[in-house]
């Protein structure tokens, strides 16, 4: 009889081990092939400086004694600390050359929160730091900013060098903390349109009149009432008159599609302004500025009927809302604070801006994904001729720390009308799907040439979301929509970031004399069922609910320094690597 063999041990078996996800070392975007335009580590320092801004805000509303007046609204006392910040940030700018060591002059976080928000409306700072002379210095700073997100400490830092301290307030006259600064800054200076005094207008007043106020007006000695559409009014008054290039060229007349200093264009336009006979009919003035306004009766709506007659009123419009205010900038800058702050909380409430939330090599993987997934979206944007996209909360982040690292932009911003924007998301989601849902070996999300699936929203509503979206394509269940190379790890944000940004919004166009898009009013709203946004930022299982479709606000494409190029609306951007040929117009 044959002896039974004793049972065979039953060995412990090893851990699963962490998803492995390795970035390509190139993406394809159009038909050409470019290096990465955006890392995981500048994703992460991003986030940092997300974290300042953050924790700024919350030292402010929680600060009920920070300016008499506003004790109990936390709010209103947020708007009055970002108009001083972009007071502080004029004021940098004015005392900034070109020939400063970068480090020795960065500015105080309330300031680089300003110019963070300046750099992600990258058509007109382009502009800007290129038409007015006291801000081309800027562009010394902003070549420098890849340097700065590889040493974000630098930005973000609560002991700065006793230098740049010292350089700080001896150049702007203000102290360096910007709280300290709150008791220092109680005034703006303001020339008087009627008269040319220097006056000096308080930020708050119990009238709700002051210059940080949105009922802001004050009266000179010589009885004028000063609002700031007449401030705009009289900074308009003043660049027509200039002669001398680069301030002589008006706000929105120099960056096209083609072209990011078009002077032949802005020669064109400032000659048209000037033929008007009504604005130059006393060519002889003594005060020319003066004259200008005389002649308008110092009216912003009678300065556009007459220049309707010289130029087309979308160009208009773009000229005019550029001088809506006295401060140098074409850019409202306290706007673009308040809209940027949105998008930091979004990042805060999915956990991203917490310390050390990336330490581990698991958690990174979302970088990595969030990386290619920024690619891809800009691959369905070469690909998808005369589409709206709509970028998720990852994609969003990627783009927005490509547009730090600019030196080339183009963008566009016309107008576009609130139901083209209905169905934005869909539109994404069915683009997506076609090029990265059919088991497609050369897409770009591809690292390993294996069959590669992903959803563009893999939210917590999986399925139910895109359903939604009516997709054509039909969405599998969660477990099929990613591969061991993509498979994000196992946190609920990490999904959730995958949800529609209601902060960006792009039109791809390649027929450039087809309508184009500015949005920055419109706005309009996304039916997505099978998981709602929260009051908090988190998602919730849900029933039919709205989600926010995304502001319109510039947006670029843009070129990153160690190769390849992109192309948007036309204007190539030259690199190492070749070209991609997008032919894009860009919104954020």
């Amino acid at each position: 009889m044959t002896e039974q063999l004793p049972p065979y041990p039953t060995l412990p078996q090893p851990e699963p081990e962490s998803p492995q996800y390795t970035l390509p070392e190139t993406f394809n975007i159009g038909r050409r092939s470019t290096q990465h335009l955006v890392r995981p580590d500048q994703l992460k320092a991003h986030l940092q400086l997300l974290a300042a801004f953050s924790h700024l805000k919350q030292q402010v509303v929680a600060s009920e004694s920070l300016v008499a007046g506003l004790e109990s609204d936390s709010e209103k006392r947020w708007v009055w600390f970002v108009n001083m910040a972009v007071e502080r940030f004029e004021r940098w700018c004015w005392t900034i050359k070109q020939y400063d060591t970068v480090e020795q002059r960065l500015p105080p976080i309330d300031v680089t929160m300003v110019w963070h928000a300046y750099l992600l409306n990258p058509s007109w700072y382009a502009e800007d730091t290129a038409r007015i002379s006291k801000l081309i210095p800027l562009t010394h700073f902003t070549d420098y900013f890849p340097n700065l997100l590889a040493n974000p400490d630098l930005l973000t830092t609560d002991a700065p060098r006793h230098e740049r301290v010292s350089a700080w307030e001896r150049l702007t006259k203000s102290p360096y903390d910007p709280f300290a600064s709150a008791a220092d800054l109680t005034h703006k200076s303001i020339k008087c349109p009627y008269c040319d005094r220097t006056i000096l207008s308080p930020f708050l007043q119990s009238n709700g009149m002051g210059y940080a106020q949105s009922n802001f007006s004050v009266k000179c000695e010589c009885a004028g009432l000063i609002t700031k559409e007449l401030l705009g009014l009289y900074k308009f008054a003043k660049n027509i008159v200039e002669g001398t290039a680069p301030d002589k060229y008006l706000a929105g007349t120099l960056h096209t599609p083609l072209s990011t200093y078009d002077t032949r264009r802005g020669d064109t336009i400032k000659k048209r302004v000037l033929s008007s006979h009504l604005i130059f009919k006393k060519k002889n003035a003594s005060n020319p500025v003066r004259q200008i306004l005389i002649n308008v009766r110092y009216d912003a709506t009678r300065m556009r009927t007459v220049l309707n007659k010289h130029l087309k009123p979308r160009l208009l419009n773009k000229i005019m809302g550029a001088y809506t205010d006295d401060r140098v900038f074409s850019l409202d800058l306290v706007g673009a604070v308040l809209r940027q702050a949105s998008f930091v909380e979004k990042m805060d409430n999915l956990g991203w801006t917490e310390p050390g939330y990336f330490v581990n090599e698991v958690d990174t993987v979302v970088l990595q994904h969030c990386t290619a997934r920024y690619h891809a979206f800009l691959n369905i944007m070469a690909e998808s001729p005369a589409s709206f996209f709509v970028p998720t909360l990852d994609i969003d982040l990627a783009w927005h720390t490509h547009q730090l690292m600019a030196r080339r932009y183009v963008n566009h911003d016309d107008k576009v009308e609130e139901g083209q924007l209905a169905t934005s998301f869909d539109i994404t989601c069915r683009a997506w799907n076609v090029s990265y849902f059919l088991w497609n070996t050369t897409s770009p999300l591809n690292s390993l040439n294996r069959r590669t699936v992903i959803a563009y929203p893999t939210c917590t509503a999986g399925v139910h979301c895109q359903e939604t979206h009516r997709s054509k394509t039909p969405t599998p269940p969660l477990s099929q929509t990613t591969s061991n190379v993509l498979l994000l790890p196992p946190k609920s944000d990490a999904r959730a970031a995958t949800h529609p940004s209601d902060h960006n919004a792009v039109f791809a166009l390649h027929n450039m004399s087809a309508a184009c898009v500015s949005g920055r009013t419109a706005r309009a709203r996304q039916r997505c069922g099978g998981c709602r946004q929260s009051g908090t930022g988190g998602l919730k299982r849900d029933g039919d609910v709205d989600h926010g479709i995304a502001f319109l606000y510039p947006v670029p494409m843009f070129y990153y320094y160690p190769g390849g190029c992109v192309a948007a609306a036309g204007a190539v951007v030259n690199g190492g690597l070749g070209c991609a040929a997008v032919s894009v117009v860009v919104f954020g």
